[in-house]
């Protein structure tokens, strides 16, 4: 029972954001995940351009 009445104070505590922030939010995670996905993908590039002059790959990349 002393869970329960844990589980219920804790529900009150939680706030539900404004559409203002959660548009904000929504946004900042994008642009985010945008900043990541050119990091990873301009590594992924380098690595690959480094793998074929280490290597010799004849495909040219």
């Amino acid at each position: 029972m002393m869970f329960l009445r844990q589980v219920v104070d804790e529900m009150r505590k939680v706030v539900t954001p404004t559409r203002q922030e959660l548009v904000k939010m929504t946004g900042t995670v994008l642009v985010f995940v945008v900043i990541i996905i050119a990091l990873v993908s301009l590594l992924d590039w380098l690595f690959g351009m480094g793998a074929s002059w280490v290597f010799g790959s004849s495909d040219g990349l």
